[in-house]
């Protein structure tokens, strides 16, 4: 998250109970509302990085959301987010829970300036040029689920400003290949 957004509330007050060497259970008794408790999967190195910003805070927000089964549960590579922490997990009731843009964040697929995306017709474009010539056409995806390429629409396309002080970080791969992203990409 952006400092610009930061509050500089921190999660050290959040009671951890520790399970197993990497495994943290925060109590439904922290929090009015927690209806399940909160399940944090982390080392003590990485639970530390999670205790100097909002996470566990989050973590035992979702556990207060309507319909949660069974655990809010925040990864190892859970850090501060925009509503679920950023690695968060939650299953829900079909009836009875909620459908959160949080859960699923904004940030999904950002890509850098300049980056190239793959077509449905085999070509690149750099990704500013899809923006700019509101593109209209699929593009090529990796389907997970069923192990093969695919083509999806665009659902969305959205745009920020570089914050003050933000910056890149840019990785040198050893096949030379530059990777670019912003420090929430971790």
């Amino acid at each position: 998250m952006g400092e610009e957004g930061y509050s500089g509330e921190t999660s050290h007050e959040v009671p951890l109970q520790k399970i197993n060497e990497y495994m943290w259970r925060i109590p439904e008794t922290f929090k009015p509302g927690m209806s399940v408790p909160g399940l944090v999967l982390a080392d003590e190195k990485l639970l530390e990085k999670m205790r100097s910003d909002r996470t566990l805070i989050q973590c035992a927000n979702v556990a207060t959301l309507p319909g949660i089964y069974k655990y809010s549960i925040t990864l190892p590579d859970g850090h501060e987010g925009y509503g679920f922490p950023i690695g968060g997990v939650g299953a829900f009731d079909a009836e009875t829970g909620v459908v959160s843009p949080g859960g699923v964040g904004y940030d999904i697929n950002c890509l850098a300036p300049n980056s190239l995306v793959l077509t449905e017709y085999g070509y690149w474009l750099r990704i500013e040029e899809i923006a700019e010539k509101n593109y209209n056409q699929s593009l090529k995806v990796y389907d997970v689920k069923e192990g093969h390429n695919d083509s999806s629409n665009i659902a969305f396309i959205a745009e920020r400003s570089v914050e003050p002080g933000e910056f890149a970080i840019r990785i040198m791969t050893e096949a030379g290949r530059m990777i670019e992203g912003s420090r929430d990409q971790k």
